[in-house]
């Protein structure tokens, strides 16, 4: 998962960096280093996306997909 579609998946659902690294159980600053792609999206990370939200491989995929053509 890249830094475009963490922050696709923030964004979507309507949170802020604060709460989504509330729901996420990491800091503010963890959220903000992802998305600036500082910072790799961790497995334990992805695992909290996909238990909160429901997200499958393939949602990643085509959020991937969307972002190579800036949708």
């Amino acid at each position: 998962m890249n830094s475009n579609v963490f922050k696709s998946i923030r964004i979507y659902h309507g949170h802020t960096q604060s709460a989504f690294a509330s729901l996420l159980g990491v800091s503010e600053s963890t959220v903000a280093a992802i998305e600036r792609g500082r910072r790799e999206v961790s497995d334990s990370v992805r695992i909290k996306l996909a238990r909160h939200f429901d997200i499958s491989d393939e949602f990643i995929s085509t959020l991937e997909r969307a972002n190579k053509f800036n949708f």
